[in-house]
């Protein structure tokens, strides 16, 4: 029997579960011994997101589950009473027993998720022009602005003297509100002369709250923003594509 076990359920559910649950309803769970992995998607395909939790798998073998309904798992999974739990991994369904609580999550079978065409290894060995640190109140800050911004959906990043400023608007049209406020005091490398824009709809996706401080490192040339966080023991890594200026 092939069990695997989680330590901190609240932990896995708001850490890990719940931000790849923003992307899309459907992912690939990879099991490794001491590791879950997911690489998943947004519907649009504008950002990626690769998650990482610890966990204890009593197997050597690599195992894959198919997520049909993420947020339902979420659902179940908040019902148990215990801190720690384990689930036994059957052949076409995950399965729970313990303490009066019972139930049977089915899996979809192979080849119904795709998982996106992208390397997070090579994307961590990428040359990047800029980085820097966001901190979850300057993002609040912007998150707040963007009340004001109704008329677009587009986030600038850009960079003014030595401070990484967003701004929220549309440089395309004639008119348009616009909100502009810091969001980094710092930056290493090649300054943003030309401001990057991207989908802020997409930028609302990343799962921000819990994080103190955010990384971000910007190749210009390709329009590529990879976006690095922790939360407790999950780790996540977001890529984003730039839209087309």
């Amino acid at each position: 029997m092939i069990t695997l076990s989680i330590e901190n359920r609240s932990e896995f559910i708001t850490g890990f579960l719940g931000p790849i649950s923003n992307l899309n309803d459907k992912c690939i769970l990879k099991l490794s011994k001491d590791q879950i992995t997911a690489t998943l998607a947004a519907a649009d395909s504008t950002i990626v997101c690769n998650a990482s939790y610890p966990c204890l798998l009593n197997a050597d073998a690599n195992i894959s589950l198919n997520i049909p309904d993420i947020k339902k798992l979420i659902r179940v999974l908040s019902i148990i009473p215990d801190k720690d739990f384990e689930i036994i991994i059957n052949t076409n369904n995950i399965s729970y027993s313990k303490n009066r609580y019972k139930f049977k999550f089915h899996l979809l079978d192979d080849g119904i998720i795709k998982i996106p065409s992208i390397n997070i290894e090579k994307i961590n060995t990428l040359e990047f022009d800029t980085t820097f640190n966001i901190h979850e109140k300057d993002l609040s800050t912007l998150f707040k602005g963007s009340a004001f911004t109704t008329e677009t959906n587009k986030l600038y990043l850009y960079t003014e003297d030595s401070c990484i400023l967003g701004e929220l608007g549309d440089k395309s049209r004639h008119n348009t509100d616009n909100f502009i406020c810091t969001v980094s005091e710092s930056f290493n490398g090649k300054a943003v002369e030309k401001p990057l824009p991207i989908n802020f709809e997409t930028f609302r996706l990343i799962s921000f709250t819990g994080s103190k401080e955010i990384n971000f490192r910007i190749n210009q040339k390709m329009g590529v923003i990879c976006c690095k966080l922790s939360k407790g023991p999950t780790s996540l890594i977001y890529i984003i594509s730039a839209l087309i200026n």
